[in-house]
């Protein structure tokens, strides 16, 4: 097992001596075959191995001290039984392959058999098919559907029993108003990070070329309208922009403000360029940009765009999310892709990992976990658990990912190493939780 490492924050909680809950039982009735479909892509064995006997009546209960969905280090996971865990993904993508060596990691210490992912390749069909297959073969799932699937992902893992978490896509209902919560959310509110943005982008690009006036600018925020909370991020940067009266002037009065919706395909480099593109070609007298990408594949192809119309040294774009980014940097590649808020993937994981494994050993339930981040002001039942992000450029990612594995005590970025010791970065050099906002009316608050 590897070293045992300390969390910022331990609280008790009650000492609970309880049995495994029904993932664990022997022998789960088997798959029913299932409907013609293509053939998933997988890293998961053929036949998972079933859940470890649960401890003998009468046993001493191995007691969890920690805060619940996080990892605690004076905890004996390796007294409990091996449980098994599985990543079940809609679209694969390099962000969710960062997440799926989190989950490796986190699994190691927590003595969990994690197998590995199963992806469709964007076959909703598909996925909706296996999951029950796929539910009854593990203790537990992280699921990462497409976002409208949710309502029906929850019905089926209800009829299987089978405790799960929910990944990268926000959990929601979208057949009732407001999209309410269907699970607890690991992630960020984006109204918030879409009002981050536009100081962010103004603000370095005032400062990298200073004799630019701000009303030379025009403005791009590359949308995704069918996703609720894709189009929370773009109405967070519209309600920015248009609540300071010189950004509002400039960019939403003085017809500098567009959006290009990449909904007529995916939020892909090629579907960003197509719909850039034309925004582009229509404002010839505009040449210096910025641009807001929801996801970072977005910014990656208006950074294209923009090359392609020789603007790429006068314009300024940034994205939530920081994979492709960071893979250009570290080619060396300079471009109009500048900057990206990026969240610590060993931090947004561990709280979807640890949640899981606290709902498969019975210490807490999907309705009761973090009371203090529901959003009981809006009817909320579930948690949104914000995590930090961190704006990173090609001078400061390495050290943001490197302390990032100094948190968890991991290696996912081993080629960061030397350059975060040289820059003296050490586990507290950045926050890993970030205090409850004052919009968040969570019970307990």
């Amino acid at each position: 097992m590897k070293k045992k490492i300390r969390i910022l924050a331990i609280i008790l909680v009650l000492v609970m001596a309880v049995a495994m809950i029904a993932a664990c039982n022997n022998d789960p009735a088997p798959a029913p075959a299932p409907a013609p479909a293509p053939a998933p892509s997988t890293t998961s064995p053929a036949a998972p191995p079933q859940a470890a006997e649960p401890a003998p009546e009468g046993t001493v209960e191995n007691v969890y001290t920690g805060e619940l969905g996080f990892f605690d280090p004076d905890y004996d996971y390796y007294a409990n039984p091996t449980y098994t865990f599985h990543f079940v993904v809609h679209t694969w993508s390099g962000l969710l392959s960062t997440f799926h060596s989190a989950f490796e990691h986190w699994a190691t210490i927590a003595n969990v058999d994690y197998s590995g992912y199963t992806e469709f390749g964007g076959d909703g069909d598909a996925f909706l098919t296996q999951l029950p297959i796929l539910a009854r073969q593990y203790d537990a799932l992280i699921i990462d559907p497409d976002q409208s699937m949710y309502t029906r992902v929850k019905e089926i893992m209800n009829e299987v029993g089978t405790p799960w978490a929910a990944g990268m896509a926000i959990p929601t209902d979208m057949t009732k108003p407001g999209n309410p919560f269907l699970m607890p959310y690991v992630g960020y509110d984006s109204d918030v990070v879409g009002r981050l943005f536009p100081a962010h982008l103004i603000g370095n690009a005032l400062a990298m070329w200073p004799d630019v006036p701000l009303s030379e600018y025009g403005w791009i925020t590359v949308d995704h309208s069918v996703i609720p909370a894709l189009r929370e991020r773009t109405l967070g940067a519209w309600n920015s922009l248009n609540e300071n009266p010189e950004w509002k002037e400039i960019f939403i009065d003085g017809d500098r403000y567009f959006e290009a919706d990449t909904s007529i395909s995916w939020f892909d480099v090629d579907t960003t360029i197509d719909v850039v593109t034309p925004i582009l070609t229509m404002n010839p007298h505009i040449e210096h940009w910025l641009v807001f990408g929801l996801v970072d594949t977005q910014a990656q192809g208006a950074a294209i765009a923009l090359d392609n119309f020789g603007h790429a040294d006068r314009s300024w774009a940034a994205s939530f999310g920081a994979e492709a980014a960071r893979l250009q940097w570290d080619a060396g590649q300079t471009t109009a892709y500048r900057s990206a808020g990026s969240s610590a993937t060993m931090v947004f994981g561990e709280p979807i990992f640890f949640s899981l494994y606290a709902y498969v050993r019975g210490y807490t339930t999907p309705e009761e976990i973090w009371p203090e981040w529901v959003n009981t002001a809006h009817g909320g039942v579930y948690a949104n658990y914000i995590i930090p992000f961190f704006w990173v450029n090609a001078d400061n990612y390495q050290q943001v990912f490197y302390w990032a594995d100094l948190y968890a005590d991991s290696s996912l970025y081993p080629q960061y190493h030397e350059a975060g010791r040289a820059a003296g970065i050490h586990r507290d050099s950045f926050r890993a939780r970030i205090d409850i906002p004052p919009w968040v009316t969570g019970r307990g608050n």
